[in-house]
């Protein structure tokens, strides 16, 4: 009987695992006029805009944002796909390799606005330093100005070059088991960009039990001189906990905050297109 017990007691917890993935973090992200930025003035520019968002958020939730900004990571963006018919993105999918130093990472990455399916796919790794996470990253569209999608990805450490299919299939069997393509189709940077990507962190909002990191990211094209403006400017703020144990002044606080966010027009462009989506509508000949 104890062993029958035992048994059924597993079986509903697996079926919960599947039936309620754990969302283990949360990431706001909302668009900034990239006109209002520049790079011999970048400092100032996100200094600025940060006050700003401090007074709001502080104003909206009555607890602190504390801490300075810095530039924390400065590296080289690219993404993947194939050329004239974009594989990977007809099926949900990113590529991207940031490159920091002598360093590269990859990262696979399948996004749907069903929390279960973007759970189901397997996006598991050969790298014992793989990280692989199921991810809210909540933002807005020209209908709502709270707009959710669930992103499951994988980062893993990268030394070789990505040329080729076998550069995702090796390093995700997974993902070759599922798909099946062939390892020798040619991958190509998308739009021939190489981005080089700023990021600030530093300031974060109380929103009670937990803390919510506020970055400011910055893409250029190319490396950045003089008075060059970026193409793509997004502020977010992300909180995690490994047990998706988020209570509901957290989640009512965070909630809060986006919308002071979005208050503040002056910075924010609601038009404006997702890092992502930026990319594959540079050459607008890439995916025909």
């Amino acid at each position: 009987m104890q062993k029958i017990l035992l048994f059924l007691f597993s079986v509903v917890l697996c079926n919960a695992a599947y039936a309620n993935p754990d969302v283990t973090s949360r990431e706001y992200k909302l668009m900034l006029k990239a006109n209002l930025f520049q790079y011999n003035t970048e400092v100032l520019n996100v200094d600025g805009f940060l006050d700003d968002a401090k007074t709001k958020i502080e104003a909206a939730i009555n607890r602190n944002v504390t801490g300075s900004e810095s530039l924390t990571k400065t590296r080289d963006v690219k993404f993947f796909d194939t050329a004239g018919i974009c594989q990977l993105n007809d099926i949900g999918y990113s590529f991207r390799e940031r490159i920091e130093g002598d360093t590269s990472e990859v990262t696979l990455k399948f996004r749907s606005p069903d929390r279960y399916i973007s759970n189901f796919e397997d996006l598991s790794a050969t790298s014992p330093k793989a990280k692989e996470k199921l991810e809210a990253d909540i933002g807005i569209s020209p209908t709502s100005t709270f707009k959710v999608v669930y992103g499951h990805s994988t980062t893993a450490p990268n030394k070789r070059t990505i040329n080729k299919m076998d550069a995702i299939n090796d390093q995700f069997p997974g993902f070759d088991k599922d798909y099946t393509f062939s390892n020798n189709i040619d991958l190509n940077l998308v739009g021939s960009l190489i981005i080089r990507e700023h990021v600030y962190k530093g300031r974060e909002i109380d929103l009670g039990s937990i803390d919510a990191e506020i970055s400011v990211t910055l893409w250029y094209n190319g490396i950045p001189s003089g008075a060059q403006k970026p193409v793509v400017v997004e502020v977010s703020f992300k909180y995690k906990d490994s047990s998706a144990d988020y209570t509901r002044k957290v989640v009512n606080r965070a909630k809060a905050s986006f919308e002071a966010l979005q208050d503040l027009t002056r910075w924010t462009d609601p038009n404006s297109k997702t890092k992502t989506k930026w990319v594959y509508d540079y050459d607008s000949t890439f995916c025909d």
